[in-house]
């Protein structure tokens, strides 16, 4: 018998490289579309919610034993590649998988910075009431992640200032008195409105946040290193510009209901999460469907061995076997 039909002939069977091309198994269909789902959905919640704030270490071992299987599913597709150079569920399976979890970690990432991490923040700082921005010190205050200021605090929009790098950084200060005439009792404008490209590049105009809401007059505390760092910069030339001082400030987002906005960070990190899975699950399912159809496709092509078997005397007279429908 010829090395190649005895091959094909005894070639051994498995779920994912099924013996005709063009019956396609069922069960690696179904698991190309669900273990990477699996995948994407734990890498996912690992890096998008509370345990990289509370537990990094374990978000990061847990997304480096998906990544440990992944290289192990790469490793099984190429020696199954090595082994039999016929399309197998084996290749793609380990291209899904790594496009899960990579994408997903990525993804969980950026929802984690941008909703989750300012939320566990705020949350683990204490909420101030009746704050008075020209009697209190920042310094004293450095735990407050909300503060309800008292009556008659409210922004100096007259006062304001800001700082330009990519993006417009505003500030103003927050006091209590007559814009462009309070004094503060401590010697120092410790407490700042601040705000991203929502105020003029060549005059005081400030328009960030509840700016113009007569009823607000409580605010968010600002805690990205970089942020800050932009907003101190806006503070110094305010401090030179109006012959201020401001030994510690500490930066605000003014608003309404504070409250309401922290835990809509939650909402919206959880919404996100929920769109992404829906959506994977959606792509997940489109992708092993256009697979599926390449698959079957390649099995209607032309016989790699050619017709000159059929045309063989010794063909079905039990030189190849005395079962013809091999």
């Amino acid at each position: 018998m010829h090395p190649l039909i005895k091959d094909r002939l005894h070639r051994s069977r498995s779920v994912f490289a099924p013996g005709q091309r063009i019956r396609m198994n069922v069960l690696p269909m179904f698991m190309n579309i669900f273990v990477p789902w699996a995948f994407f959905i734990t890498v996912l919640g690992l890096n998008a919610f509370w345990m990289p704030y509370s537990h990094p270490g374990g978000a990061y071992l847990l997304t480096a034993l998906c990544i440990f299987f992944w290289l192990i599913t790469v490793l099984v597709a190429i020696n199954r590649r090595k082994a039999d150079p016929e399309p197998s569920w084996f290749s793609y399976f380990a291209l899904s998988v790594g496009v899960a979890i990579f994408s997903a970690w990525a993804l969980g990432t950026d929802i984690f910075n941008r909703y989750s991490l300012p939320y566990y923040e705020i949350k683990d700082l204490k909420v101030l009431g009746h704050v008075d921005a020209s009697k209190e010190r920042g310094q004293n205050v450095m735990d407050a992640g909300i503060m309800y200021f008292a009556d008659g605090n409210t922004i100096d929009a007259t006062r304001s200032w800001h700082f330009k790098q990519g993006s417009v950084y505003c500030v103003a200060p927050i006091i209590k008195g007559e814009p462009g005439k309070a004094v503060s009792e401590t010697g120092s404008f410790d407490f700042w409105a601040v705000g991203k490209d929502c105020c003029a590049v060549s005059s005081s105009d400030f328009r960030c946040g509840a700016f113009d809401n007569p009823l607000a007059r409580s605010a968010i505390r600002v805690l990205g290193d970089e942020d800050r760092r932009m907003y101190r910069l806006a503070v110094e030339q305010a401090e030179t510009l109006y012959g201020v001082m401001a030994t510690h400030p500490i930066f605000f987002e003014w608003s309404q209901d504070p409250l309401a906005v922290v835990h809509s960070w939650n909402g919206k990190a959880f919404t996100t999460y929920v769109i992404a899975v829906i959506a994977a699950f959606v792509i997940a399912l489109l992708a092993v469907s256009i697979a599926s159809c390449k698959f079957a496709w390649l099995g209607r092509s032309d016989s790699v061995y050619g017709e000159a078997v059929y045309s063989d005397p010794d063909y079905g007279a039990g030189g190849y076997g005395s079962n013809p429908s091999f």
